[in-house]
């Protein structure tokens, strides 16, 4: 199917409660930068169900990291960025919380690896993205990350 990537569903509605201040932390900005991007052929609701596993595992990366911080001390930011080339679309996205030791960062995209509570995470969001974005699309999924500084997850997907 080809559907042009927008904005709106890079961005996950369902998410927006969970980026509101709570009596732990204040809001998380979201910083958004939309290039233009050509159509390409996708399934919109697996790409929408990679969106929304890389956004809501920055909201919680971000909460992780604000505990025992002074409000004033946090800056809690997502970053969206889109571009293209004529070969592919690119999707990035990004946290500036705490970052990822070297060990979580070789093994974040294995089936049943998780860094969170018993009861909060499966191990399986990570290796379902990968899946869908590499197996499904023919694309690439990254990450980036370093100590005190932040992950980005970056989306690579062919233009057909």
């Amino acid at each position: 199917m080809n559907y042009r990537l927008e904005s709106s569903k890079i961005y996950p509605i369902i998410l927006k409660h969970r980026l509101k201040a709570n009596e732990e932390r204040p809001a998380i900005k979201i910083v958004k930068d939309y290039g233009a991007l050509p159509e390409v052929q996708c399934f919109p609701g697996q790409l929408n169900q990679v969106f929304m596993n890389l956004i809501a595992n920055a909201i919680d990366a971000l909460d992780e990291g604000n505990q025992g911080r002074s409000f004033d001390e946090i800056a809690n930011q997502i970053k969206i960025i889109t571009s293209a080339t004529m070969e592919e679309v690119i999707i990035r996205i990004a946290d500036n919380g705490m970052g990822m030791l070297e060990e979580v960062k070789r093994r974040i995209f294995e089936q049943g690896f998780t860094t969170k509570a018993v009861g909060k995470g499966t191990g399986l969001g990570m290796a379902i993205a990968r899946q869908i974005v590499e197996e499904k699309h023919g694309g690439v999924l990254s990450c980036q990350s370093e100590l005190d500084k932040g992950t980005e997850f970056t989306i690579s997907l062919p233009v057909h």
